[in-house]
């Protein structure tokens, strides 16, 4: 009777385990969302940690994050290929800091112009 009840109980926290993962299997990527002033261009990584973004040479932030077509993080030396689609992002000091490999899909949809950063007039009210 005891080691029915204890299959019983092995067979249940089983069933628990493998329910309680699904969801984790189900979810979808879905669409990225980026960030303000994206930008877009053509990555060329022959010459890192200077690259090439539609032609031209800009150097990468120390902190360089890449996401593949599927948002994983990749090293620089997992990129395959010298002329690859991206969305980009610059730091205050001019060096990419965020890449963005895109899938065909994002490849299509245009990016929201960038804003040119403008200073605001505080005006205190307390007075």
């Amino acid at each position: 009777m005891l080691l029915v009840l204890r299959r019983v109980m092995m067979f249940f926290m089983l069933a628990v385990l493998a329910t309680a993962s699904l969801p984790g299997f189900a979810q979808s990527p879905g669409e990225r969302k980026f960030p303000e002033n994206t930008k877009r261009g053509v990555l060329n990584m022959s010459q890192y940690p200077d690259v090439l973004i539609n032609g031209k040479s800009v150097n990468t932030a120390p902190g360089l994050r890449i996401f593949d077509d599927e948002n994983l993080f990749i090293s620089p030396t997992q990129i395959t290929g010298n002329y690859i689609i991206i969305n980009y992002l610059e730091d205050n000091f001019g060096e990419v800091s965020r890449i963005w490999v895109l899938t065909e899909a994002e490849r299509r949809k245009t990016l929201p112009p960038v804003q040119e950063w403008k200073p605001q007039i505080f005006q205190n009210k307390n007075f």
